[in-house]
């Protein structure tokens, strides 16, 4: 091989190591401007897109509804229909970021019911053996199919395996969290009217709750955003404290379905947000609902 044909080679394998190193930078490129388009989209144009502004910080007083929660519980039904209420019974599909690093969950299709004046709730099964799942309080129990003891916890809140999202969770952890974390979820119209929750309307569609420390939830304080013109809900923030105490979230309603005229929460999902009550980070979802079955007794 002559001089100059190693010459043009050696300019060649140049050229082509530049344009696949350009090739790789346009497409890296367009992955960040994708990927910051993607985050504008989603907190601006759908649900995790906040409402309203913060105008005010005064308490309501127990028993009185704001505008925001009497529009939100007309919405969900109405006062009669939730004071006569006893349970949620559902079948969901949980899944995300969180169960893969904690390392268990439930099993798809798995059946919730929980009573909506107290936090009872039960899941069946709670994971592959068919084990059922019982929270009562802070009191979190695993029972055979036949009522067996099986294992647990009189106060799961003072046993949280939580210093960091990786910790991995044992079951009745796992339990604790999905059941008082549905227990929540599904029991929001009635808490409104829950003399034991502190609520402040915030703005026009903005809640923040006080839940005390007597009731198992995520935090002690959460805010919640409504549908100023439905009044149905579309985002409540919190802090997970159950999986990290670090961790800030907000549980995005992208869906709603409809069980014997009363709407309920059908998908759900939880993304992390780059400060407390701020815009969401588009992926990877911290947790995913997805609810095939609701009915209210």
């Amino acid at each position: 091989m002559t001089d100059r044909h190693r010459t043009v080679l050696l300019k060649r394998r140049r050229s082509t190591r530049i344009r696949a190193v350009a090739a790789i930078l346009a497409v890296l490129l367009a992955l960040l401007v994708g990927y910051g388009l993607w985050t504008v989209y989603e907190n601006t144009l759908t649900p995790a897109a906040m409402q309203g502004s913060q105008t005010n910080t005064k308490p309501s007083s127990p028993g009185e509804l704001s505008p925001t929660a009497a529009r939100a519980l007309k919405a969900y039904g109405g006062e009669a229909v939730w004071k006569t209420a006893t349970t949620v019974e559902s079948t969901i599909i949980v899944g995300g970021l969180l169960f893969q690093l904690k390392g268990i969950n439930i099993p798809p299709h798995a059946r919730i019911t929980v009573a909506v004046h107290i936090p009872h709730v039960v899941i069946d099964p709670v994971d592959d053996s068919g084990d059922i799942g019982v929270l009562d309080g802070f009191h979190v129990m695993i029972e055979t199919r036949d009522g067996k003891l099986l294992e647990q916890r009189a106060d799961a809140r003072e046993h949280l395996q939580n210093a960091s999202l990786t910790t991995k969770w044992d079951r009745l952890n796992l339990l604790y969290f999905l059941a008082y974390a549905f227990w929540g979820y599904y029991t929001l119209p009635n808490q409104l009217m829950r003399s034991d929750i502190t609520w402040t309307e915030l703005g026009d569609g903005m809640l923040q709750a006080d839940y005390g420390t007597s009731l198992p939830v995520h935090s002690r304080i959460q805010r919640f955003w409504f549908d100023t013109k439905t009044g149905l809900l579309r985002r409540n923030d919190y802090t997970p404290v159950a999986a990290d105490p670090n961790a800030r979230v907000a549980n995005v309603v992208f869906e709603h379905g409809m069980s014997n005229g009363i709407p309920y929460t059908s998908k759900r999902r939880v993304k992390t947000t780059l400060a407390q009550y701020g815009w969401v980070v588009p992926f990877p979802d911290f947790i995913t609902i997805d609810v095939e079955a609701w009915r209210l007794h």
